[in-house]
């Protein structure tokens, strides 16, 4: 069974999910790292040399390839990724997605100052990130909202919120003994 984190770039999918893996006691995989071991090259990298269709075309080999791994893990996902390629229905097959929801607002306090990290908005000045965000979060927000769950997650710390997943699946399975009740 996999646990699947979505949601926008700056959404805590990273940090919730490492949380979140040494509470349930299984791996944590964070899909750009494994991109970046892949290919032996930044994200930031691969767009400005490729492109963004060559990324989405990896990030979807990367979860074809996720996918012949037969153990429970914790994986958390590019913002996109789960806009392109299919890849929502895909994951939702592959385990129980969660979608971290926060405000373009939020999200803009939380990235505004790691622009550099990040290639699709590195260039932008704070006034148009803040366009760029409502913008293209208004694209993605059908594919977010297609998740198994939805978390709001603002003014919450990311303990917070893997407590709350850990929750749920342990409603969810405990009656299975997928998942051990959190203590």
């Amino acid at each position: 069974m996999y646990i699947i984190l979505i949601g926008y770039m700056g959404s805590g999918k990273t940090t919730v999910g490492s949380l979140l893996s040494f509470s349930l006691v299984k791996k944590f995989y964070d899909l750009d790292d494994i991109i970046i071991t892949w290919k032996n090259q930044d994200i930031h990298n691969i767009f400005v040399k490729n492109g963004e269709n060559y990324f989405r075309k990896i990030e979807t080999d990367v979860l074809q390839f996720l996918r012949s791994i037969k153990k429970k893990i914790v994986l958390s996902t590019g913002g996109g990724t789960p806009c392109f390629s299919n890849n929502i229905y895909f994951l939702n097959r592959l385990g129980i997605t969660f979608y971290l929801h926060l405000s373009p607002e939020e999200i803009f306090k939380r990235i505004r100052y790691q622009k550099y990290k990040r290639p699709l908005i590195s260039s932008l000045s704070d006034d148009k990130l803040l366009y760029f965000i409502h913008k293209h979060i208004s694209n993605r927000i059908k594919y977010y909202n297609k998740s198994i769950y939805k978390l709001e997650i603002v003014n919450r710390f990311p303990e917070e919120i893997a407590f709350s997943i850990h929750k749920k699946l342990s409603i969810i399975y405990y009656n299975n003994g997928i998942i051990k009740p959190f203590k």
